[in-house]
């Protein structure tokens, strides 16, 4: 995951220490390790950010682009765009009715941020939000997502636990294989990695991971 500090902005002001590319930077550098970050960002922040971290594998917008460790081009398929202007009107609307609310346009998705926003109120639009884009979106492979304080379009198969159905196709009982995350997103990562695998939650809220940590100081001890 891309995580700030403990106490940095969450959100599309979060983006990853030295701390963190120190720990990622040892990580990949063992050629025992595959080590992946599955972010929602897009593509261009996280090559920003990791870009020039050696054998680190890159995937953006929940795995719908990839960079492959110890490659410098990313993968993935060609995005379609044609549904973003009906979409748009929706969460223009409702960013129109609700102070501190924002839209962000990804490649493959766009993004409804209401961080900023009263809390109850902004979870309440939330909520009238994606039920309103359920039923605008039945029919086509586009689904609303509820993320940490985001309300994400996008398409089915743009999701993280996809991404790791592929990835770990290879694997095999006995390797050791380690998913982390934080987001409601991370909970279909959860859900394909193997029972004997090791699945851990930062922070609080219900998880199909196996393990928690309460914050990521602990998690990076």
């Amino acid at each position: 995951r891309d995580q700030g500090r403990a106490r940095a902005p969450v959100g599309r002001e979060a983006r990853p220490d030295e701390e963190l590319k120190r720990i990622l930077t040892d990580l990949a550098s063992d050629g025992a390790n595959q080590v992946y970050v599955v972010s929602g960002r897009k593509a261009a922040d996280l090559q920003h950010w990791l870009g020039l971290i050696p054998k680190l594998g890159l995937a953006a917008e929940h795995g719908a682009r990839w960079r492959p460790p110890n490659s410098a081009d990313w993968q993935g398929r060609t995005a379609d765009t044609k549904w973003k202007d009906g979409v748009r009107t929706i969460l223009q609307h409702f960013a129109d009715r609700t102070p501190g609310s924002l839209i962000e346009e990804k490649e493959f998705a766009l993004v409804w941020h209401y961080r900023a926003t009263e809390p109850e109120f902004g979870e309440w639009l939330a909520t009238e939000l994606v039920a309103m884009l359920e039923g605008m979106l039945a029919e086509t492979e586009l689904r609303a997502y509820r993320g940490n304080k985001i309300v994400e379009v996008k398409p089915m198969w743009a999701n993280k636990g996809a991404f790791a159905r592929e990835l770990l196709a290879p694997c095999r009982e006995g390797d050791f294989v380690l998913g982390v995350g934080d987001d409601r997103t991370d909970e279909d990562l959860f859900e394909e990695l193997a029972p004997w695998a090791l699945s851990v939650h930062v922070v609080g809220g219900p998880t199909k991971a196996r393990f928690r940590v309460p914050d990521i100081r602990a998690l990076r001890r």
